[in-house]
């Protein structure tokens, strides 16, 4: 039907006009002698053009034509309202024929796309005339044709190139059928159709479909916004302005508002505002304000405002003003405020103000003024607030470090924990003697404005033996250049003989410091000992408690009692004066 003929004759008898053409074109008619009448004189010019068109020319689209093998049989035209609309699409500077080219109605939401050789065939359901046709396609200007009867039905239309620029809206609005969901579900001939006529779009009540293309909008689906859509496979939509429901996916190339449910998965090109809901997946190109709803992965493009919640992974690509909650992963990118929570990781990059809750690791690669709390890592450039986990590390801390090892470049704030190393800091090793043991060893790690420190002390006569270990911590001043004081509060236990029985002490320690230089410095003064022995006895050769010769003040207690006593040695300063 699509092959291209030459016929010039005038009064020659029909069947002498069929036989010429079923010899160019390489095949055989079949036709009932009583529906066409073989010595009917006829006059006929055709040049290169498709089969199809010189039998309309020819029976002036009496009749309707089957391709079976070799043969095209002519039938009795079909006595129904609707009927097919052909014809060529040329270029109009070339000739050639355009390929993938849309023609289509926007009265009555019909379309198709030209073939390889430009030939179109379009069904038209209603005998309404006039019928104004558009065809469109990327690079040529649109042009419009108009049907008045059946007997324009093949027309051949020439198109002009022209450069288009494609500006931001035909850009975006094109992103959904090109992800790998949109290349998947949908088909090469909707994704050419939807490049072709990206500025038309028509609002109606309601579609339903089976798949995308296949609907009561057919292929004009995806220039179609919807107040209800139901697709029981999946559906290809403009937009929704209300419901849209689906047992497999959705996909829409502009804004939903409202409400879009899917069994699997959601892509939209535009906006999303309301609730967004998948078994699997959610995917917006533009922002959210609302709530979405993902089993598996929740996917922003740009800006969050609302809540995102998900099985696996949360991704808000241009902020967050709300909250993100997976199961295993959030991100956002430039910042914004509010909580991102997961049983995994947390990562946030720019200013961001509220709290990150892992199980796992948060990690805030810029500013965060938030609580950062962690099973197991906390991470943060430049944090205001509060780090709480077993590992902290930030780069600047503004705030405060709780956990068993503490890490930061540089500190305005507190670390509290077993370990804590401030890279850019006045950290120490002292030895020193005091009342309780004459040789003791503290690693004091921090700034001088809050450190923590872990000691170890030991006595060395053999006659009153005594083991100490603890950990405490404290605060440096320096009201002159060269000298100053710090204050220390320690919890020590005591070894006496008997390590399941083991007392202990709380002590206050204050003592004058003078520099001897960049990395050394003396220091001594008084403490005060609160010592819970709790009934237990003294092993024989160990230093006896509370010590002899120190001012006694009674607690009122027979388990508990306290002294003042002293403390003096040398620290070594390794850290950053």
């Amino acid at each position: 039907m699509n092959k291209p003929v030459d016929i010039s004759v005038k009064g020659q008898p029909v069947s002498a006009v069929l036989k010429s053409i079923s010899e160019q074109g390489k095949f055989y008619f079949s036709y009932n002698s009583n529906l066409i009448s073989g010595d009917s004189l006829v006059t006929v010019n055709a040049a290169r053009q498709p089969v199809r068109q010189v039998l309309d020319q020819l029976f002036s689209n009496k009749f309707q034509y089957k391709e079976k093998g070799d043969y095209l049989i002519i039938l009795p035209a079909a006595r129904e309202k609707s009927f097919h609309i052909s014809g060529l699409i040329l270029d109009d500077e070339t000739g050639k024929p355009v390929d993938y080219a849309s023609v289509y109605s926007r009265q009555l939401l019909v379309s198709t796309l030209s073939q390889d050789d430009g030939g179109f065939r379009l069904r038209i359901r209603e005998r309404s005339f006039p019928i104004y046709l558009t065809v469109s396609k990327v690079g040529y200007g649109d042009t419009t044709m108009v049907i008045s009867n059946t007997d324009e039905a093949a027309r051949t239309m020439r198109i002009q190139p022209k450069a288009v620029d494609l500006d931001p809206l035909i850009v975006r609005y094109s992103e959904g059928e090109s992800t790998w969901l949109g290349r998947l579900f949908l088909s090469q001939r909707l994704r050419a159709q939807s490049r072709n006529i990206g500025r038309f779009f028509v609002a109606l009540p309601y579609q339903a479909s089976l798949t995308p293309g296949l609907g009561t909008h057919g292929r004009m689906s995806g220039q179609v916004v919807n107040k209800f859509s139901l697709n029981v496979a999946g559906g290809y939509t403009a937009g929704v302005n209300g419901v849209e429901i689906a047992g497999g996916f959705n996909i829409s190339k502009e804004n939903v508002r409202y409400v879009q449910l899917a069994g699997a998965f959601n892509v939209v090109s535009g906006h999303v505002n309301g609730v967004q809901i998948a078994g699997f997946s959610n995917n917006v190109l533009d922002s959210l304000k609302g709530v979405q709803v993902s089993g598996f992965s929740g996917m922003v493009r740009k800006h969050v405002e609302g809540v995102q919640i998900s099985g696996f992974l949360s991704r808000a690509g241009d902020g967050i003003a709300g909250a993100q909650i997976s199961g295993t992963i959030n991100l956002a990118r430039n910042g914004g405020h509010g909580a991102q929570i997961t049983g995994g990781y947390n990562q946030v990059r720019g200013v961001f103000e509220g709290v990150q809750i892992a199980g796992a690791a948060n990690n805030a690669r810029d500013s965060i003024r938030a609580t950062q709390i962690s099973g197991g890592l906390n991470m943060a450039s430049n944090i205001r607030g509060v780090q709480l986990a077993p590992f902290n590390y930030a780069k600047i801390m503004r705030g405060v470090q709780i956990g068993i090892v503490n890490i930061a470049d540089s500190s305005s704030g507190a670390s509290i924990g077993l370990f804590n190393f401030v890279r850019k800091s006045t950290s120490n090793i002292s030895v020193y003697a005091t009342d309780i043991a004459p040789l003791n060893v503290a690693w004091k790690m921090g700034t001088h404005r809050f450190y923590s420190l872990l000691m170890a002390g030991m006595g060395l006569n053999g006659d009153k033996k005594v083991r100490t270990y603890g950990a405490g911590f404290g605060r440096e001043f320096f009201p002159f250049k060269k000298a100053g004081f710090f204050v220390e509060i320690l919890n020590q236990n005591l070894y006496l003989g008997d390590w399941e029985k083991m007392p202990s002490l709380y002590r206050l320690q204050i003592a004058a410091t003078y520099k001897l230089g960049k990395h050394f410095m003396l220091f001594g003064g008084p403490s005060y000992t609160i010592y819970d022995h709790d009934g237990v006895e003294t092993g024989k050769g160990y230093q006896q408690f509370p010590p002899s010769g120190y001012p006694k003040i009674d607690l009122g207690s027979n388990k508990t009692s306290s002294w003042i006593g002293w403390q003096a040695g040398v620290s070594w300063r390794y850290g950053k004066l």
